[in-house]
Parts: C-alpha cells; structure tokens; sequence
C-alpha cells in the first residue's frame, strides 16, 4: 500500500468538493477533497461483518478483520494490580491463510467472501519479538511518516507498520479507521506467511483499551505509537509484558516507554 512520490498513490483518488472555510475573520470559497469511504460487507463461515473502509486493497482488510474479530479468540482474565479489578486481556490467534473471493455488487458497495484454510499442523512457537534502542526508534518512525501516503492529500486517514531489524520498514498499511489499518496489516502477514510477532507494530493512532485488544490478537508485542497510551491498555500490557511506547516523536526527540517489564526498549 505504498505510494508513489509525486502523486496520489494507488487506488481511488480523493472526492474532488467545493467548500467554504472561514479563516482570519473572513469567509472564502476554496476546492477541498474528501476521502472516498465506501460500505465493505465481509462473509466468512459464521456469518458475516459490514465495514467502512477506504475502496482498495480489501482482501487483506477482509482476511484479517475475519482473523482477529469473527473467528474464536483465544482470552484470559488476568488480576490488575493496579487498583482496576479484573482486566480481560486478548491473545494471539493464528493468522491463517484464506481464499479472498470479490462479489459482484453495486457501485459504491463491496463485498467479499473469506474462507479459511484449515492447518492440521501444532502452531509454531512465536517468534521472538524484536529489542531496539530508543534512538532506532526515533529513527524509524521518522521513516514511517515520511513514508509518501493517503494522509497527504486529505488528512483523513491513520496508518500502520511492521518493522523488522533486519528487514526494515515492510509494510505500511492505511485506512480511514485506525482498526481497519490492523486488519489490514494481519491479514497481510496471513497471506505472505510472516510471524507478526518478528515485527514491532508502529502506529500513527493512539493505543486505546480496544487497538491494544486487536493488536494482541495480531501477535503483535512491541507496539509503538506516535500519540498517547490509555489506562486500559496499560492495564493490560503489564499484566501481560507487552512492550508500549507512546509519545515517539522524532521531531522532538522524545518517546516515552510506558511499560517494558520484558526489556524490549534497549539503551
């Protein structure tokens, strides 16, 4: 999903509108652009799911959305030591591969149909999750903004990363709703077969109670926000040594590590 330099990337270009904007005191007419956002209806065997999502790429957004939130998760009730009682923390599910069939449907709609692929096989132990510096960090998610993309002609959308040490910057994902970016990113690795736990999550939305849920069931364990990091997955990271940094801000030179009882986050 990355884009090319110079121009709109991939895909369905922006709506082209006209608007008024009052600014300084004084009312103008002005050209404005909205991103397209269009009704995604997912089947997969226990039913089905309705999305709004950027028109493009669907089948890893569809993949993983069926992964991570229509399929049986695996949870735990883990005791807060924090004063907030029971906190239900969300474990890996395996990403699976899957047949992606598009339907025929109305312009303006879409709809695709997902079939797993059924594995008879143990599941693999997990990869180990990567260490970085805090100086990498800084660097790498000052890679991952600079990467040209949709935010750039409408300031409408989040998006999402692996890194890996060796790798690099593998994947840079994008949608309107920052959920939509995850699945997007499972269901990639699902399809190219990579151990999302290799790679450390780099997001541009801030880690609430339910993105850190999701990215659980992704695999992920080093999660890396450009903003804030809520009580609720805080919560949840301590009691289940996830690695959360927030606040990484490489014009400013600073992040914050809010929990790393693992030592992911090295000097």
């Amino acid at each position: 999903m990355h884009s090319a330099r110079g121009g709109w990337p991939s895909g369905p270009a922006p709506l082209d509108v006209r608007a008024r904007r009052f600014r300084r005191g004084r009312w103008e007419d002005l050209p404005e652009v909205a991103a397209r956002e269009e009704a995604v209806r997912v089947l997969h065997p226990g039913g089905s799911a309705d999305l709004w999502a950027w028109p493009h790429e669907l089948e890893d957004l569809a993949l993983g959305h069926v992964l991570l939130d229509c399929s049986p998760c695996r949870t735990a009730v883990f005791r807060s030591d924090q004063g907030q009682g029971n906190v239900l923390g969300d474990r890996p599910v395996p990403l699976r591969a899957g047949r992606v069939e598009r339907l025929d449907t109305p312009e303006g709609r879409h709809c695709l149909r997902v079939c797993l692929e059924l594995s008879s096989a143990d599941p693999a132990a997990p990869a180990a999750t990567p260490r970085l510096g805090a100086a990498a960090l800084l660097a790498r998610m000052n890679d991952f903004f600079a990467e040209p993309g949709l935010w750039d002609g409408t300031g409408s959308f989040h998006r999402a990363g692996l890194f890996h040490p060796e790798k690099g910057l593998v994947r840079v994902a994008e949608d309107i709703g920052r959920h939509n970016c995850l699945d997007r990113l499972a269901g990639f690795c699902a399809r190219q077969n990579l151990e999302s736990a290799a790679y450390a999550l780099f997001i541009s939305a801030r880690i609430t109670g339910s993105l850190y849920a999701k990215a659980r069931r992704a695999g992920f364990a080093l999660l890396v926000s450009r903003g804030a990091v809520t009580g609720a997955a805080l919560t949840a990271a301590m009691a289940q040594d996830i690695t959360l940094v927030g606040f990484c801000r490489p014009a400013e030179e600073r992040l914050t590590v809010f929990c790393d009882s693992a030592g992911r986050v090295t000097a």
